[in-house]
């Protein structure tokens, strides 16, 4: 095996030798010996991640430095309850709570960092499962500690445990709705937490009695000891080192764990109150901290429905607003802006009918910008686009506004006229020639409705003037059937007539 796989593999082969050498610590006997192996197991974890961030330093380290500070403190703790023995409140609770402040601190920077999007939802969803869990800490975990507790120090420290906990899975669920778990050490990590958590809740519910017994203790501490496990394999793992960086990855909806979480966050409180009632026999000692949790917790659902209601509206406005944008760009032509062919099949085809019906002329006309190709060649591309997006604006200034101008290809525009019989449909080409920016101009055929033929042979009849009016010298109009009789008046003045006819 290479340098380089050991490196990346080098996290599972630590996990797995972990948990090989915990199956003996399970049947080792009450002593000393137990005590150093414990230790040693214990404090691999700690020295792995301050030793990892010493040799990678990583950007933004500071929350993965009081993460470490976290598994630390629980470590010192033991190592102090070890060598000093002395019970709750000790030496060594200082040690376990200020860990605890570093790993919430810690998270919480992760979170900050971790998680890109600031989703009102995803928040929401995090507060409803931690008031559940919070409710559920209150009755089985804080309420006991505290009758059970000798003095108000000893309430103050067990107390103080759940509580931490309770933040640490708050800030969890965050990472994990928000979509900053993607990284395999950010998973490790967190599963270590997660142990830590489920040990203190199996600390503070098996009892003390129970907790004596040799294999009833090994099994409890061994699962403390997975803690520490995992944090030195996330440590190791390669992804470590972007811990605190901003997930790259597209935060992705996990349903089947939001849901789950939602729904049994929403039932702990009805939930509660059966079981006591059902204990008590219908006496409900927690009642009021029951009633307090289910309010906030379906409060917290109702502003959650509503930030749902609220977004939904704002993307429905936002697809309205890409629908639009969408018809524009599958009915305008990209460069000018005009209708562009597709559409005016179905624009003429109405116009034709609808004149069909009023008996009322309809004429159209097809014009060609006069050498568009040496305009191109000659100046560049850009000034053609230049040019044909100002013609198509100068055009469109001078046409009413029932007239429609699309583009029909290249260089070549069509105008349809309702309601203009061939005379008017001159006066308006003359206008649009007169327009036509740059001192450019083009040739038009010019065809009038009959009222019998069908949109094509009308267009044909048309591009057949408008060839006619090429042919003729161009810088002119042709009605379709016979040239216009006045060359003068559809010529500028001075014009030349070209040689070549090239478009």
């Amino acid at each position: 095996m290479g340098i380089g796989r050991l490196r990346d593999r080098g996290w599972m082969l630590y996990l797995s030798l972990y948990g090989l050498a915990l199956i003996p610590y399970l049947f080792l006997p009450f002593g000393p010996l137990l005590n150093v192996y414990f230790l040693l197991l214990a404090w691999s974890g700690p020295v792995l991640m301050m030793g990892r961030l010493v040799l990678v330093r990583p950007a933004g380290s500071g929350p993965l430095w009081l993460l470490s500070g976290n598994v630390t403190g629980s470590a010192a703790g033991i190592l102090v309850l070890i060598l000093l023995g002395r019970p709750t409140p000790g030496p060594q609770d200082v040690c376990y709570l200020v860990g605890s402040l570093c790993g919430i601190t810690g998270t919480a920077g992760l979170v900050r960092r971790r998680v890109r999007d600031r989703d009102r939802e995803s928040l929401l969803d995090a507060l409803v499962i931690s008031v559940g869990f919070a409710l559920l800490c209150w009755i089985f975990l804080i309420k006991p500690a505290q009758a059970g507790a000798g003095s108000l120090a000893a309430a103050i420290v067990l107390i103080s445990y759940p509580v931490f906990d309770l933040f640490v899975l708050a800030l969890l669920v965050r990472l994990l709705l928000g979509g900053g778990l993607h990284n395999p050490s950010m998973r490790l990590i967190a599963a270590g937490q997660l142990s830590m958590l489920g040990t203190d809740c199996v600390f503070a519910f098996v009892p003390p009695g129970l907790a004596a017994d040799p294999t009833v203790f090994h099994v409890m501490t061994g699962l403390s000891l997975s803690v520490f496990g995992l944090f030195g394999a996330g440590a190791l793992h390669p992804g470590f080192g972007s811990l605190a960086i901003e997930s790259s990855k597209e935060r992705h909806e996990l349903p089947w764990v939001r849901t789950p979480l939602l729904c049994a966050a929403a039932a702990t409180g009805p939930a509660l109150l059966v079981a006591e009632a059902w204990q008590q026999r219908s006496r409900v000692p927690d009642a009021v901290a029951i009633a307090g949790g289910c309010v906030v917790v379906f409060s917290l659902v109702v502003v959650r429905m509503q930030s749902l209601v609220g977004r939904i509206n704002s993307q429905s406005v936002q697809l309205s607003g890409q629908a639009e944008e969408l018809r524009v760009l599958a009915t305008r032509d990209w460069l000018t802006g005009l209708v562009n062919r597709r559409t005016w099949n179905g624009v003429l085809a109405d116009s034709l009918e609808h004149a069909g019906r009023t008996q009322l002329p309809t004429t159209l006309a097809i014009i060609d910008l006069d050498f568009f190709k040496r305009y191109n060649d000659s100046r560049g591309h850009q000034a053609g686009d230049r040019l044909l997006k100002e013609a198509a604006a100068a055009w469109t200034e001078q046409i009413r506004q029932i007239d429609v101008l699309a583009r029909y290809g290249g260089e070549e525009f069509i105008v349809l006229l309702p309601g203009s019989d061939q005379s008017a449909a001159e006066v308006i080409v003359r206008r649009l020639r007169a327009a036509t920016p740059d001192g450019q101009t083009f040739s038009a055929g010019i065809a009038m409705w009959d009222g019998r033929e069908t949109a094509d042979q009308l267009v044909a009849r048309a591009d057949e003037a408008l060839y006619r009016a090429k042919e003729a010298g161009r810088d002119r109009s042709v009605v379709a059937g016979t040239p216009c009789p006045d060359a003068a008046v559809n010529a500028r003045p001075g014009a030349e007539v070209p040689t070549d006819l090239l478009t």
